[in-house]
């Protein structure tokens, strides 16, 4: 089968951002906590045309049950049927993506408002870089603008490659400026404090973490498994992230190793 309309976006990343472009305000900052928390679980440069069932599976199976977990891939499959329509994908991925229904006994407590998995807590240094990012996208906006007006002078738009192309580049630039602007409004900005030297990772301790390729912070607690809650951090020792820590100190670097990528840590601090 021909992809259809366009040519796929180079990569999950950019598909998401060009989908995000098509949504109004509201529903926009609604569904890119979502959307995004995907993109970085799946991988954003791998290709969409290439997702795996399989994988999509397991990553809806390891949504929780109800609530935040049914919004999130309520917005990912949404994506995924946009992908679809727009001839990126020949099938549509969204039918792999099932909600899990909550435990009888736990519906009575689906209303409740659970606290995001992911809260972005950034370094004041990645803050300005998103800033100057954020700056320089709105620079290329009007330059782009203007060169759709100058596209625009050829009456015959049908045939006019300059004119749709540069509306697909304000498109995707549109999308990247909201994601910013929401991604700035919601974060966190960590602030700096005294940790304690030679401390070493164990049960019990809670370890700060700095992700060294984006600059988000995410703090966790070694738990045992009865303690096990990802939404608020407490996370077991023979998960990839507890595994890759445990034993370690403050100022080393650590790899987790992901069934699809492999990220790289700065251990900030250990409580």
């Amino acid at each position: 089968m021909t992809l259809n309309e366009t040519q796929p976006p180079s990569n999950l990343t950019d598909a998401a951002v060009a989908y995000l472009g098509t949504l109004s305000a509201a529903k926009r900052e609604a569904v890119t906590p979502g959307v995004m928390n995907f993109v970085r679980w799946y991988g954003g440069g791998n290709r969409i045309e290439n997702l795996s069932p399989p994988k999509l599976g397991e990553y809806a199976e390891g949504q929780p049950s109800g609530g935040d977990g049914a919004e999130r891939i309520k917005a990912v499959r949404e994506f995924l049927s946009f992908a679809a329509k727009k001839g990126w994908t020949e099938l549509n991925f969204g039918v792999h993506l099932k909600a899990k229904k909550p435990p009888l006994r736990l519906k009575a407590a689906a209303t409740m408002k659970l606290p995001e998995v992911e809260r972005l807590v950034l370094t004041p240094e990645k803050q300005a870089e998103m800033h100057h990012e954020l700056s320089g996208l709105k620079e290329r906006r009007f330059q782009v603008i203007e060169d759709i007006k100058r596209a625009a002078a050829d009456k015959d738009l049908k045939e006019n490659a300059p004119y749709h192309a540069a509306r697909e580049e304000k498109a995707k630039i549109d999308g990247k400026i909201k994601e910013l602007e929401i991604l700035l409004k919601n974060a966190v900005i960590s602030e700096q404090k005294e940790c304690p030297v030679g401390t070493t990772v164990e049960l019990g301790r809670k370890v700060t973490l700095r992700d060294l390729k984006t600059g988000v912070i995410t703090v966790y607690t070694l738990v045992t498994t009865r303690e096990v809650n990802p939404k608020t951090g407490r996370i077991s020792p023979a998960s990839p992230i507890g595994k890759a820590v445990l034993g370690r100190s403050s100022g080393e670097i650590v790899e987790v190793v992901a069934p699809i990528c492999l990220t790289r840590y700065a251990i900030d601090c250990v409580e």
